[in-house]
């Protein structure tokens, strides 16, 4: 019971705090009304210049089909009602399809006063606005201006719209304004004397001089940037500029008053292009000068997006849908603005430092812009900066952006400077390398002439030697042939055996040159074929010494080929232990070329010894003769083709320079290896290595 009691009384003390709430907003509205209705705006000797602002009283038309007539019959009618009210600043009334009323109030308040006043009516962008001059419930005076109205047909040449107002006497005299825009409906009027206006139009043209010089000198500046480094951002700031100062010129009327004064459409369409214009200018601009496509690239897609929004809107300008469009154009440009400002924050902090000044440049043509939309809601008090607020901003913005250019093209200049002198130290340490490497090259192109020049040298002894030795023998072999075939009659059997005996040892001796040209020619071109065997190594080392008895006997040489006795052996080995896995031919060759070398540079009378042993991979035969020895130089040179030592065989035995060479090639082939143990005047031992059949490793068997 007690809840609900209390839950009613809320109820009703909530109706009563409404109640009284209404009654006294009622009360307030009648008595400003009634003020509002009463006001009169005195004119004195002074001032000279008055703002109108709060002192107009507004009526909307939302069907524009009210006339003077009807106001005026209205305003005589003794209906209690009024349909004026009291307009707290100036009109601002965004974008509406209604016809606004304005009623001003004037009266003189003494005859020192002026009877002259210019009424200056901004913006210069309303379609259609008629005065109308009344006194005692008559039109005096009509006036009409607007910017579908030619401006040669303006009531005075200025700027902006002037109507002149003449107070005949010191009587209340009412000024009715009709006002009708597709655009953004703001309006702010001021009254002047004439002595006034003129000052005041000085004033202003001072100031629209001073932005237009500053605009023009930017587009300059960056015009000569662009021819000279021909950048992208640069010439989207010279359209943006360029862009800017035409929208100024055309809101402040110069465009019409001393260019265009009779093309309407091409006011208006600058008008309704600006701000889409001005969007798309800038988004470029800003696209490119931050560099969003390589340092962020999502916000680049995001301005990608927004410019093709700009496109379609500058699209139903054109085609005459700025009403639909205009609001939205306004709101992308806003904020995009407010966007730029955290993006160019967050740049410069990255280290790219023209990113602070777009910021501060974008926060100026805000800051101009605000002024503007504060003044025309009523906010903030007209005044010159509120008036050239989007000149001041656009001057501002221009002159930073430039400076922000400057700052870039230094970054550029230090970049490239940077770049130049990387690119200079590169093509020095380029040339650096390419002069060593064409040294090295040189270097190695010498050695290759002198290797050449080497081997030609070499050629042409081998070829020499090859002909002198094949020379040789085959003169015996014709002299031999052609003594046995004059003396075929009176030779015994004894000299016919010694003849042919004698060219046969020739023929061998030319076979022996010739098998050591081939040898080397199929090493050379790596078409020589080895097919390894097992082979017992004392017997074939038996075989070489047989075939060299001739020549032993010849030389009263005795040669012994034995097993030689190691540490680790108390008896000689067995000739049946040594098994190596080799080419027969090639095993063959280079026993062959060591014994008759050890037996041509060994002295009648002397001792070679050939001895074998076995290792754990190798078999080693040891080929030692009691000659001279090889002097150090030699030893460099040993295995060398063609190479000719100081030693000299000491029967006049023919040498080509091949044997050694061959056998240092078909060793290492076969996985051995041959070297030579020598001191001058102690005879030689050459040392060659042969390997072991697998199963012929050293063991206990």
């Amino acid at each position: 019971m007690s809840r609900s009691i209390i839950r009613s009384n809320k109820i009703s003390m909530h109706k009563e705090i409404k109640l009284f709430l209404s009654l006294l907003y009622l009360c307030i509205f009648s008595f400003t009304s009634s003020i509002a209705n009463a006001a009169i705006l005195p004119l004195q000797t002074s001032p000279e210049a008055i703002n109108l602002k709060s002192h107009w009283q507004v009526l909307e038309d939302k069907t524009g089909s009210l006339s003077i007539t009807d106001i005026l019959q209205d305003q005589a009618s003794a209906a209690p009602k009024p349909i004026f009210t009291a307009l707290a600043g100036d009109l601002s009334a965004s974008y509406t399809k209604s016809v606004y009323w304005l009623k001003l109030e004037l009266q003189r308040k003494n005859t020192q006063a002026s009877s002259q006043w210019w009424m200056e009516i901004t913006p210069n962008m309303l379609d259609d606005v008629r005065a109308y001059h009344v006194a005692n419930n008559q039109i005096i005076s009509t006036h009409q201006t607007g910017d579908r109205t030619l401006f040669t047909n303006a009531e005075t040449r200025h700027r902006l719209a002037v109507f002149r107002l003449h107070l005949a006497d010191t009587e209340k005299h009412t000024i009715y304004l009709r006002i009708q825009t597709t655009s953004a409906l703001y309006f702010s009027a001021h009254l002047y004397t004439p002595k006034a206006f003129a000052e005041a139009s000085n004033f202003q043209s001072s100031l629209m001089g001073i932005f237009y010089g500053v605009m023009l000198a930017m587009i300059t500046y960056n015009l000569i940037l662009t021819f000279g480094y021909r950048d992208r951002a640069n010439l989207f700031y010279l359209f943006l500029s360029t862009f800017t100062l035409l929208v100024g010129f055309n809101n402040n009327g110069h465009l019409a008053l001393y260019f265009e004064p009779d093309n309407v459409w091409l006011v208006e369409l600058i008008q309704s292009l600006a701000v889409p214009g001005l969007l798309l200018l800038y988004s470029l601009f800003i696209t490119s000068f931050l560099q969003l496509a390589k340092i962020m690239p999502e916000i680049a897609k995001g301005f990608r997006i927004l410019q093709i929004f700009a496109v379609l809107i500058i699209i139903a300008v054109l085609l005459g849908w700025n009403r639909q469009v205009a609001a939205a154009a306004q709101i992308l440009a806003f904020i995009q603005m407010i966007v730029v400002l955290p993006i160019g924050m967050l740049i410069g902090w990255r280290g790219y430092r023209p990113g602070y000044i777009v910021v501060a440049a974008t926060a100026a043509w805000i800051a101009g812009g605000v002024l503007i939309i504060l003044r025309n809601l009523g906010i903030i008090e007209s005044s010159w900066l509120t008036e050239f607020g989007y000149q001041i901003g656009a001057a501002i913005e221009i002159i930073l952006l430039a400076l922000a250019q400057a700052d870039r093209i230094n970054i550029i200049k230090n970049e490239n400077a940077q770049t130049q002198t990387q690119l200079l130290s590169i093509s020095q340490r380029a040339e650096h390398e390419l002069e060593e490497k064409i040294q090295q090259r040189t270097k190695e192109m010498a050695e290759l002439i002198a290797r050449l020049e080497k081997l030609d040298k070499q050629k042409n002894e081998f070829l020499g030697i090859a002909a002198h030795d094949l020379k040789n023998p085959l003169t015996g072999i014709i002299g031999l042939s052609d003594l046995m075939r004059k003396l075929e009659s009176g030779i015994t059997p004894e000299q016919r055996y010694s003849y042919l005996e004698r060219i046969s040892r020739s023929g061998q001796r030319m076979m022996h040159i010739i098998t050591n040209l081939l040898d080397v020619n199929a090493m050379e071109s790596g078409n020589a074929k080895l097919e390894k065997h097992r082979i017992h190594l004392y017997e074939i080392c038996h075989q070489v010494v047989m075939q060299y008895e001739h020549n032993l006997r010849a030389k009263e040489l005795h040669c012994q080929v034995a097993y030689a006795q190691t540490q680790a052996q108390d008896s000689f080995t067995n000739q049946q232990d040594i098994i190596i896995l080799a080419d027969p031919n090639a095993c063959f060759q280079i026993l062959d070329n060591l014994i008759s070398n050890a037996i041509k540079y060994s002295p009648i009378g002397k001792h070679i010894s050939v001895q074998l042993l076995r290792s754990q991979d190798f078999a080693q035969v040891r080929i030692q003769d009691q000659g001279s020895g090889l002097s150090q130089e030699d030893q460099e040179h040993l295995f060398e083709r063609f190479s000719k030592l100081s030693s000299i065989p000491t029967a006049g035995e023919h040498s080509t320079g091949l044997g050694l060479s061959i056998v240092k090639k078909l060793s290492e082939a076969m996985g051995g290896s041959v070297y030579c143990e020598t001191e001058l005047g102690a005879g030689c031992c050459f040392v060659v290595n042969f390997p072991l059949a697998k199963d012929d490793a050293f063991s206990n068997q």
